[in-house]
């Protein structure tokens, strides 16, 4: 089986970043394993941590049944304490890279400004530095590019499909997930035209 392996910080990180190259990997036969660190639980202060916990597993799991990701994989740490706990998932995250052994891993890009992003992203520089694995980083709250080697994927096909599995999640991460609207087109537009496409994502290889 050909496996990848996408860590996301938060439920709908991959999608936001993503989306289109992972349909399009999906559509070439690969399995998408996406494992969150945490489901955001903090993104509605108004509405109890419980409910949002809860309605947000939903989201990612009707994001993976409709649009054909092989498997969720919830870690189950805290938003608020998550770059606090993060160590306490490295383990499982070595077994998770045993089990599926995967052909390319997907991590956050180093320039994220996210703190919960940047935490994800450390630990995994660290577990991934002994392993002969293709990593590439890929771009959520990034402003600045990253000194190194660049890798455009056209997701013209994708793009429609792309918007709709971010509209999953919008009920409990409405803010959030509008805000990013204008950057995703704005982002898609630009890297297409590195590419001669119409829509576009970037990623970084790190190894």
């Amino acid at each position: 089986m050909k496996n990848i392996l996408v860590f996301s910080p938060h439920n709908d990180d991959l999608e936001i970043a993503m989306g289109g190259t992972a349909l399009k990997y999906i559509k070439e036969g690969y399995n998408i394993i996406k494992i969150i660190f945490s489901v955001g639980e903090l993104s509605n202060p108004h509405l109890k941590e419980s409910y949002i916990t809860k309605e947000r597993e939903k989201q990612a799991l009707e994001a993976e049944k409709k649009f054909g990701f092989h498997k969720t994989i919830f870690l189950k740490l805290t938003d608020a304490k998550l770059k606090h706990e993060i160590e306490l998932v490295r383990e499982d995250i070595e077994d998770l890279i045993k089990e599926y052994n995967p052909e390319k891993i997907f991590i956050p890009s180093f320039k994220d400004i996210h703190p919960n992003h940047r935490a994800v992203t450390k630990l995994m520089k660290d577990i991934m530095k002994n392993k002969n694995i293709a990593t590439y980083g890929y771009e959520v709250w990034s402003l600045t590019d990253e000194n190194l080697p660049k890798i455009y994927v056209d997701i013209t096909p994708y793009f429609k499909k792309k918007i709709a599995m971010i509209k999953i999640f919008n009920p409990t991460e409405w803010l959030s997930v509008y805000l990013q609207y204008i950057p995703i087109y704005i982002r898609a537009i630009r890297f297409g035209r590195k590419i001669k496409v119409k829509y576009a994502e970037r990623f970084y290889r790190i190894r």
